[in-house]
């Protein structure tokens, strides 16, 4: 793979955004980086599901084997199933790297899926209704990722939509459809009809003079 070689390059944090289409791989690299759904939730829930407990503002914390904290969950309200399903209204997911919050994720409602109460790590996290993805480079600069729903696996630390995906940086604009994310290798992947474009940072920044 090229390696882009403009002078935004020498920035240290480095994404790389692949699109999949049916013309082939194209690869962007860029220096930066409700009540109502919750009862729309329970309603879906099948009768022989009981919940067992509720709890407000809960923030729970997960490490790494070194001891480190690896993600954490929190949440305005949570309700426990009978069945390890976790419901979740306004949950807000961190990842962290190197001691220090480098991934954000927010939405409306989602809900938690573990193999069983005991179980210290979650399988999957599902988030729904106005989902946001943040993350900044070193120099402060954003990257803000957007989708209805949106599919977390925490123990892999990846991201994944079938649906549709709007992703906005300091100098990139992209839509698709699906996406794929890597959080601990800053690569994000766009399955289909991908549309955008890009601006070179000399370009914004002549335009601020």
């Amino acid at each position: 793979w090229a390696r882009d070689t403009a002078p935004q390059a020498m920035h240290k944090t480095l994404i790389s955004v692949m699109i999949i289409g049916l013309a082939g791989v194209l690869y962007y690299f860029s220096p930066e980086l409700t009540d109502a759904r919750l009862e729309a939730d329970k309603n879906n829930v099948a009768p022989e599901v009981t919940f067992d407990s509720y709890s407000e503002g809960i923030n729970t914390v997960f490490y790494n084997e070194d001891g480190e904290v690896d993600y954490t969950l929190r949440a305005k309200r949570q309700i426990h199933l009978n069945n390890h399903f976790t419901l979740l209204e306004k949950p807000f997911v961190q990842f962290f790297k190197d001691g220090e919050s480098h991934w954000s994720i927010v939405a409306e409602s989602g809900h938690v899926a573990s193999e069983n109460d005991t179980n210290i790590q979650m399988n999957t996290i599902q988030l729904s209704g106005d989902v946001e993805v943040h993350t900044l480079d070193d120099y402060g600069n954003p990257t803000v990722l957007s989708t209805p729903l949106l599919e977390i696996d925490p123990n892999n630390e990846t991201l994944e939509t079938e649906d549709a995906v709007h992703m906005e940086t300091t100098n990139i604009i992209h839509s698709g459809l699906g996406m794929f994310a890597d959080l601990k290798r800053d690569e994000i992947y766009f399955y289909s009809e991908n549309s955008g474009h890009y601006e070179p940072l000399e370009k914004n920044v002549a335009s601020e003079k």
